[in-house]
């Protein structure tokens, strides 16, 4: 996760995955990335040696910052990496504060 001066960035590397296997819901202030890989069917005459392919169901929660506008969430999947933006709120841009030295 990443803050930007328009809002915030979150991206998920999930190659093989298309989007039909993946859900993306924002409650209050949490955001949720959650689906299901399938297993790779074999041909029983096939002889693996090793296999390194994750499978079956995933979900990761994050809490999202305050002043993030919920209502303006957009998701994209491309190339197996999922960004989501999330645009803060307006009025909720951060501003520099002067510290002053006291007496």
């Amino acid at each position: 996760m990443k803050e930007t001066k328009e809002g915030f960035q979150f991206k998920a590397d999930l190659p093989g995955l298309k989007e039909s296997d993946l859900d993306v819901s924002v409650s209050g202030n949490r955001l949720t990335v959650s689906g299901k890989r399938e297993e790779e069917k074999h041909d029983k005459s096939d002889t693996h040696f090793s296999y390194e392919r994750s499978f079956g169901s995933f979900s990761r929660t994050c809490s999202l910052p305050e002043g993030a506008d919920l209502n303006g969430v957009v998701a994209e999947l491309k190339g197996g990496v999922l960004t989501m933006l999330v645009p803060k709120r307006a009025g909720e841009q951060s501003k520099k504060v002067a510290v002053k030295t006291g007496k």
